[in-house]
């Protein structure tokens, strides 16, 4: 794999020899952040058949400069496609391409495939019945996740349009998302073979694709199976392995033969700048090859022994962040003159696959890779690293820290466990059901037949009801506090979290923990430290933050603001500051430690 920059955006290239390339053009938003890992591993498929293949991001959307709330931007993310496949050309030497659109990507790649004469096939997966039955969808998602948040959180911040999961779509976008479909005014490519993977094939979308094939051979419906599974949640989905498998065959059988000619020679280091930043992606290795993307303040140059926060992934988010709130952490960052990295672990987001089994999110085998990342950073002169994480990579930053003596600062957002054994484990499979469950309801797929639906839906559907969740959840409260209270370790030789922690403390490791109010994490941090976590304020070093008027994962901008200002204090020793446009009511209360009455110490983190 090799990390591409071209037209204001960040790319990945799964290289190999065929004369025929393959671009992705993804989805957006909630829908980017369910399915990339699906699209990661589709390439990778692909490449294996002898294909290269480049991903890449819309202007304004994930890694890519821009904000995707800016006007103009149907236009922008169909001419981004246009150049991607001119990228693909240019690197590689193929001659001609096959366009692989998801979701919006289904609908945006047939208007850029319509300005081209090199493309060679069009792959529509999941495409929506039309632009309108789309806008639908994505309201009814923002009414799920963004209605749910409480109420007035975003007041003081103005907004035209609809936000999704956090992610904004002005109004003008979503007019002219409702203009596309598969009608009238659909876009009308030249002939071309064609694959599409629907969900429901609906009749317009059949007559315009077999108006369009270069014969009625040549069009190829298939169902998108599992479709409501990978689409659920990004940590608790599915990926349908059976759709890339298809996919990627499909492909293969109408790519031709032939070799490349061969790539252009490059020439520097790729580096996207925007206003305050500079950002290069990175590969790390040796394998599996840890993807990441290094943001550091304009003309910074290299570390020259600076600051470095690196980002860990919160559950199964790819590094681009919940609500692209990583990279906008990371620019916010870089304007206050601290670099950061924004990493996927290994089988997470766009990097490799572990080379062996590990347990899913929680694993300890992990901190090998956080300290891969760690190596990196000090080779390129970075001298002081921060870890910091949201949810299982808040578990993740503080086993590394624990192992990694180089971790001088860590930061924990929400964090659901601190040691993980099978109360924590049953707790996960619970709530994955839920959220599987959740999808195969959705109308958009139908209720799923009895033979289709997995056994564990089956075993979980009394739990998973709406009715008993809380009965449930109560329940495995109780557990994992049993567990934590019950392990030998904590008769012999004192807790062992609080024990954990304190040594991190004792090492001069500066900690902040963040909770939004309400969340679960606070009764994991009162499992190991006490009611109201007392015990910590007897611990130096440690800061806590409450975070007003937010969720587990952070969706309100006001939330995320408030978490980079907090960042920046923590880095530079001292207390938080309000973003600049935050009510008086969204702020964050910082939690001292007794510890920070003492005298403070050159390097010593502030505790209010």
């Amino acid at each position: 794999m090799k990390s591409l920059v071209f037209n204001d955006t960040i790319g990945w290239l799964k290289e190999a020899e065929g004369d025929c390339g393959v671009i992705i053009a993804g989805g957006h938003g909630f829908e980017d952040l369910c399915s990339r890992r699906f699209l990661t591993l589709l390439a990778d498929r692909i490449a294996q058949s002898g294909l290269p293949v480049l991903q890449f991001d819309y202007p304004g959307c994930g890694d890519a400069a821009g904000d995707h709330a800016a006007p103009g931007r149907i236009a922008a993310w169909v001419d981004s496609i246009g150049a991607a496949a001119d990228e693909l050309k240019r690197r590689t030497g193929v001659a001609r391409v096959i366009v692989l659109g998801f979701r919006l990507g289904a609908l945006l790649a047939p208007l850029a495939v319509g300005r081209r004469d090199d493309v060679a096939g069009l792959v529509l997966l999941a495409p929506p019945a039309s632009g309108k039955a789309y806008v639908r969808e994505m309201t009814a998602l923002s009414g799920m996740i963004d209605a749910a948040l409480p109420a007035g959180e975003e007041e003081g911040e103005p907004f035209e349009g609809r936000t999704v999961a956090g992610f904004r779509l002005t109004a003008e976008t979503i007019a002219d998302i409702a203009s596309l479909g598969w009608g009238e005014n659909a876009p009308r490519p030249s002939a071309l073979p064609m694959l599409v993977a629907a969900t429901v094939r609906t009749p317009a979308l059949a007559k315009w694709a077999c108006e369009l094939a270069s014969s009625p051979d040549e069009v190829d419906f298939v169902e998108f199976e599992g479709y409501g599974r990978l689409m659920c949640d990004p940590t608790a989905n599915t990926i349908p392995f059976s759709v890339i498998e298809r996919c990627a065959d499909w492909i293969r059988d109408h790519a031709g033969e032939g070799h490349a000619a061969g790539p252009v020679a490059d020439h520097g280091v790729p580096v996207l700048s925007g206003p305050g930043y500079e950002e290069e992606p990175i590969l790390i290795g040796p394998k599996p090859d840890i993807c990441g993307v290094l943001c550091r303040p304009s003309g910074s140059g290299g570390g020259e022994g600076g600051e470095a926060v690196v980002f860990l992934n919160s559950g199964a988010v790819p590094h681009v962040g919940w609500a692209r709130g990583t990279v906008e952490a990371a620019r916010l960052l870089a304007a206050e003159g601290i670099a950061s990295l924004r990493i996927d672990l290994p089988g997470l987001g766009q990097s490799d696959a572990p080379q062996e089994e590990r347990l899913f999110l929680y694993d300890t085998r992990t901190g090998v890779d956080v300290s891969r990342a760690v190596d990196w950073l000090h080779r390129n002169g970075f001298g002081h690293v921060s870890l910091a994480g949201t949810c299982s990579g808040a578990f993740q930053a503080f086993h590394a820290a624990r192992a990694d003596n180089r971790v001088r600062r860590l930061v924990m957002v929400n964090p659901l466990c601190f040691s993980w054994n099978s109360s924590y484990a049953l707790d996960m499979t619970v709530w994955k059901a839920y959220e599987t469950a959740k999808a195969n309801r959705r109308p958009s797929e139908g209720e799923p037949r009895e033979s289709r639906r997995p056994r564990i839906l089956s075993a979980f559907k009394t739990l998973t009801s709406k009715n008993n969740r809380r009965f449930v959840r109560r329940g495995l409260e109780a557990v994992k506090t049993t567990f934590a209270n019950a392990r030998l370790l904590a008769f012999m030789r004192g807790k062992p979290v609080e024990r954990w922690m304190k040594e991190l403390a004792s090492n001069g490791v500066h900690v902040l923990i963040a909770t939004s109010e309400g969340d679960l994490s606070i009764k994991e941090i009162d499992r190991h430290f006490g009611p109201d976590g007392e015990r910590l304020r007897t611990i130096p070093n440690i800061s806590r933050l409450s975070l007003v008027n937010a969720d587990h994962t952070l969706t309100p901008l006001h939330a995320r603001r408030t978490l980079v200002s907090s960042l920046v204090g923590h880095a530079r020793d001292r207390e938080p500051r309000m973003a600049e446009g935050d009510r008086a009511d969204s702020r964050a209360f910082l939690v001292p430690s007794p510890a920070a009455s003492a005298p403070m110490q050159a390097g010593q983190a502030s505790t209010g």
